[in-house]
């Protein structure tokens, strides 16, 4: 009980008084996650938990009664032009707030106190462009945007099936587990100070035994994985043909629509190593005449890149690399002029 007392106390002053940036990874809770029969997987409506991971626990996840993190859909009176943005966990917002995330920056009333657009968010971690055409198919689940944009991380070629939420609900319902509740009641142990501090500390001390080599390896591995992903014909033939599927859907449906590039940590700081798939997606939008966005500059001139991910991410942003993100956007919304239908 005092060692207990003691981590409790050493944990509380670590998170509460920012003692210093933590360093481990964000999780999601039990019980978000629920099979979908087009999509594979999807969030549980109206599910209300937080991050898992020990650094994110403080930071509440709330899913609306169409699976989404945010606020319900179903217009409102004096409702403003609708965008819907589709994507993964950057669109998700991980291991950041709600109010954080660029999307909501994007709805922001101006200094009238008026907001030209509601922005909904359709992110949800792990979905690639197969899902983005489902959700599209299914008639973007009662969303009912006036405009679309679709926010692509450099993998979104993968197959949806395959993806690890999907793999591991097909797990769940086809062979044993452990009970929710006990599950439920391991993160809520989970969620103390004193076993978040613990995890804190072995990460950080796994952390400080790599060397070199795999320090440089655990920062590029994913992204190496990308550029390799898009040099193989099946998975570039199988984006090709998504994001065909897509545009005639939409134009038939006479919905604007755009894309986002999300530009990554590592091709940031050596874009002639990394620069290549940003480069093959671009190039398809071009031979399409579809409109993008890309703030790739906008990142590249702050002068902290670091700072605007997570900490020890690549991927994910931090408040401040959604704040930039959305400047950047806001602006291609302006320049490209979507139009409502």
């Amino acid at each position: 009980m005092f060692v207990f007392l003691l981590l409790q106390g050493a944990g509380f002053a670590f998170y509460t008084l920012k003692v210093s940036q933590p360093i481990s990874d964000y999780g999601y809770p039990v019980g978000l996650t629920v099979a979908h029969p087009r999509m594979g997987y999807a969030y549980q409506p109206n599910f209300s938990g937080y991050f898992k991971g020990s650094a994110y626990q403080d930071i509440p996840i709330e899913i609306n009664a169409q699976g989404f993190r945010d606020r319900d859909f179903a217009a409102r009176p004096g409702d403003a032009w609708r965008l819907a943005v589709l994507g993964d966990s950057v669109v998700f917002g991980a291991g950041v707030r709600q109010e954080d995330r660029f999307t909501e920056c994007l709805g922001a009333p101006d200094q009238t106190g008026r907001a030209d657009r509601r922005v909904l968010n359709l992110g949800v971690n792990s979905y690639s462009f197969g899902h983005y055409l489902t959700l599209a198919q299914l008639g973007f689940s009662g969303a009912d945007p006036d405009a679309v944009l679709v926010g692509i991380t450099l993998n979104d070629f993968a197959p949806m099936e395959n993806n690890g939420p999907a793999r591991r609900v097909q797990r769940y319902a086809g062979e044993w587990h452990k009970l929710d509740w006990v599950a439920r009641v391991q993160e809520r142990i989970g969620r103390t100070y004193a076993v978040r501090f613990l995890r804190e500390i072995r990460t950080r001390v796994s952390y400080a035994l790599l060397n070199t080599d795999e320090l440089e390896e655990y920062h590029t591995k994913w992204m190496r994985s990308v550029v390799t992903g898009w040099r193989l014909e099946e998975n570039r033939q199988r984006f090709e043909t998504q994001l065909d599927d897509f545009a005639s859907l939409l134009k038939g449906a006479d919905i604007p629509f755009g894309f986002i590039l999300f530009p990554e940590l590592n091709e940031l700081r050596n874009p002639s190593e990394f620069g290549e798939a940003r480069l093959l997606v671009r190039d398809l939008f071009d031979r399409r005449g579809l409109q993008y966005c890309d703030p790739y500059d906008d990142f590249a001139r702050q002068g902290d890149l670091d700072s605007l991910f997570l900490a020890r991410e690549d991927i994910h942003y931090s408040p401040k690399g959604h704040q930039v993100l959305c400047e950047a956007v806001d602006r291609c919304l302006d320049d490209q002029r979507f139009r409502s239908r």
